[in-house]
């Protein structure tokens, strides 16, 4: 029989008299939970007390087999073997942390271990933990779950005193085995298919959502590498104490694009002198509700669009702050909302807020705390609540990371936002004609009412939602009172070029935004709400799922923008559609949500999972594929610069120097590791692929067979490096011909 994450039922288990063992997923949490519950004798790998004992994983601790585990016969790389589709699902111990496994093990069959308390992170990836730990030890006794938002000392004692029947969770488990049954199907498979159909000398890795996220980086690339800018232009006519912007009525996508220089150069010619009518004013009083509270994704997309954090970056310092800090809830979550009983919570939670934050307060005190349905509702709530501050004064945060520092203060200013009022401003907008032909239109806004950006001052972050790109723009010209008749003279006009500009390279905050909707371009906060379960991966797996594209050099991260490389670009066009789609994706993360509501079955969901996995595998076999360069499926080589030499190539590093890749083209560039018997130092290397003499470096062995002292630096014609003596200043140069060797290979 293949190990079930579900539970056992045992007939009967006495656990009176005996102990709990708890089981956290690291070992700070389990620290935690030891001290609150009195478990305070240490033992290897665990803490125990006199009624609990605490231990820990260290993340994953059991894994789904490789394939040789499943099958001996799978060891071997063959188009022959696959599909690979276990007949049983075989587990294995990690071996970086089987010695902590082994313990586990030894402890959940102790004769008085009575029962087991699942306090593994509380999210579908954290049930796996404990379930394959369950399941791979053979543990047949009753578990129950602790399940909390946040690790302060209360919460932890809360949750101690309202622990579920693990058998609840049984549809979490079902999706998480799914989850990783599937990741293993698909990933295995395919990246074995490919990478021998193609006979690469390096891996096609294949992903079910590391591919799909690929795709769309690279539909993005080729989007910017075959775009094609036009000229058009624009007319600004200055009006005084305001300007206006010259725009067609009769079109109704890009009304102010002009597509000629001459037709703008009539509209120029018509302004000289003319003035113009006011034809109609609009005022209107507008709101501008607070933004959503955060999840993980939107949290990660704002500290990259605001500090150039990375996914990974920001959900490093969430956990620290959750698990550490104890001065955020749990992070990993895909809500913006809060539960409705959490209300009663939300004065402790201020008050608890360090005294930054108490100008901010003042406010709140005056009026009871909105109880608006964009905050609570229950509806919207599944595993976690949004990312807010808990209850807990958060201490010594001038030790903490300046990530830290900020994360915590974008959740922060985000909670208080959430219970001021709506920004109220004046919207005004006015058309004005010249002669029967021209019309100029010119938009203002003035405040009258602050509202919640009254939370983000000048020192805070600025005020405008990264999450939310239809926001009007705060910097909108303050309007002249005006009415339908008034006549304005044109001061002066300005005639603009511009050109259409390629959609922009994703960065991460906008990759995260599209994986978060598969792919499709959701402006409205709400609505990308309501799509969250057909998103690429989850909130917790997204960050990774980057960095791994990133690792196995399909993927390059330069400053915030994302490209895909060569490699990424051949393996993209390479796969099946179906294997790419970020759709079809989409739809499996959507029953896999749905499996764990209850709402899917699991067998079903694999059935159908297996069936994808044979015909994908089996198209690759048959199917006939255009030749493939082995170079172009390399991970990309580091570059450091344009070649000083021939101005064209890129250096590059090989084994004995660094050259120029057009070193076969006859470009002769070289800076040598070693050099007149002394290795070369990184720092010297450094400043002689800047095109600058190192400093004053011993032991160069001179062909007289003395030891001297020198500088190296690059030979006029840039094909060699030469040696400057110190003190005789004599120089020894290397041969011409030595460029010419092919150092980069």
């Amino acid at each position: 029989m293949a190990p079930d994450v579900r539970y056992h039922k045992p007939s009967h288990v006495d656990a009176q008299m005996k102990k709990t063992l708890v089981f956290a997923e690291k070992p700070s949490v389990g620290r935690d939970i030891a001290r609150i519950i009195g478990a305070t004798r240490q033992g290897k790998g665990f803490l125990e007390g006199e009624r609990y004992v605490v231990t820990w994983g260290v993340g994953h601790l059991v894994c789904l087999g490789e394939p040789d585990v499943q099958n001996p016969d799978w060891k071997k790389w063959s188009l022959a073997t696959l599909p690979m589709i276990p007949s049983e699902w075989k587990l294995t111990a990690i071996p970086q942390t089987k010695d902590q496994f082994d313990i586990v093990s030894d402890l959940v069959r102790r004769d008085d271990i009575g029962d087991i308390v699942n306090a593994a992170d509380a999210g579908r990836e954290g049930e796996l933990i404990f379930r394959l730990v369950y399941a791979h030890s053979g543990c047949a006794k009753p578990v129950r779950r602790l399940w909390i938002s946040s690790m302060t000392d209360e919460a932890i004692r809360q949750g101690f005193a309202e622990l579920k029947p693990g058998a609840e969770y049984d549809n979490l488990a079902a999706a998480a085995e799914c989850r990783s049954r599937a990741d293993w199907l698909v990933g295995m498979n395919f990246t074995r298919a490919y990478t021998k159909k193609f006979n690469t000398d390096s891996v096609l890795s294949v992903g079910r959502v590391q591919t799909p996220t690929l795709a769309m980086v690279v539909k993005r690339h080729h989007e910017i590498a075959h775009f094609k800018p036009v000229d058009y232009w624009e007319i600004i006519a200055d009006l005084g104490d305001f300007s206006a912007i010259w725009f067609d009525p009769r079109e109704k996508t890009t009304p102010t694009r002009i597509p000629t220089v001459e037709a703008a150069n009539a509209i120029m010619d018509r302004l000289r002198g003319a003035t113009l009518d006011v034809t109609k004013v609009t005022t209107s009083k507008k709101k501008q509700p607070p933004p959503l509270l955060y999840d993980l994704t939107t949290l990660q997309r704002e500290a990259n669009s605001r500090y150039g954090y990375t996914a990974a970056q920001t959900l490093a310092a969430a956990q620290s702050l959750y698990e550490q800090k104890k001065a955020l809830t749990y992070p990993r979550t895909d809500s913006r909302f809060l539960s409705e009983d959490l209300y009663k919570t939300i004065p402790q939670r201020l008050a608890a807020l360090p005294p930054t934050y108490s100008p901010y307060l003042a406010p709140l005190r005056q009026e009871k705390l909105s109880k608006s349905k964009r905050i609570f509702d229950n509806a919207q709530v599944s595993d976690h609540h949004a990312i807010i501050p808990t209850e807990q004064k958060p201490g010594g945060m001038m030790g903490w990371k300046p990530e830290e520092q900020k994360i915590y203060d974008l959740v922060a200013r985000r909670f208080l936002a959430v219970f001021y009022p709506d920004h109220e401003y004046l919207a005004t907008s006015v058309t004005l004609q010249a002669g029967k032909e021209d019309h100029f239109k010119a938009n203002g806004r003035v405040t009258v009412k602050v509202g919640w950006k009254a939370v983000y001052d000048k020192t805070a972050p600025e005020t405008r939602d990264a999450d939310a790109p239809g926001e009007e723009s705060d910097d909108e010209q303050a309007l002249p009172e005006m009415k339908k008749g008034d006549i304005r003279s044109v001061k002066d006009a300005k005639l603009q070029v511009r050109q259409t500009k390629p959609p922009p390279a994703y960065t991460e905050a906008t990759l995260l935004q599209a994986m978060e909707t598969a792919g499709k371009l959701i402006d409205d906060d709400e609505l990308r709400q309501a799509m969250k379960d057909c998103g690429l991966g989850t909130p917790a797996t997204r960050a990774e799922t980057i960095e791994k594209l990133i690792r196995v050099g399909y993927m390059l991260r330069e400053k915030k923008k994302l490209t895909p490389t060569s490699k990424g670009i051949q393996l993209v066009s390479l796969v099946a559609p179906q294997v790419a789609s970020p759709e079809l994706t989409g739809s499996w993360e959507k029953r896999l949500t749905d499996v764990a509501r209850g709402k899917a079955d699991a067998k079903q969901f694999m059935t159908d999972i297996t069936a994808f996995v044979r015909d994908i595998v089996s198209s690759v076999k048959t199917g006939r594929f255009e030749t493939v360069r082995r170079e172009d499926l390399r991970p990309p080589r580091p570059t450091f610069g344009v070649c000083p030499a021939c101005g064209k190539g890129s250096i590059i590093e090989g084994k004995r120097g660094f050259g120029c890749d057009r070193f076969r083209e006859g470009c002769s560039y070289v800076v040598w590791k070693e050099f007149e018997g002394l290795a070369l130092p990184q720092e010297a290397i450094d400043a002689l692929i800047a095109g600058k003499a190192t400093k004053v470096l011993s032991g160069f062995k001179t062909a007289d067979g003395r030891t001297v002292d020198g500088r190296v630096r690059m030979r006029e014609d840039k094909t060699g490096i030469e040696l400057v003596e110190s003190k005789t200043k004599a120089k020894t140069k290397t041969p011409k011909s030595a460029g010419k060797e092919k150092a980069a290979e």
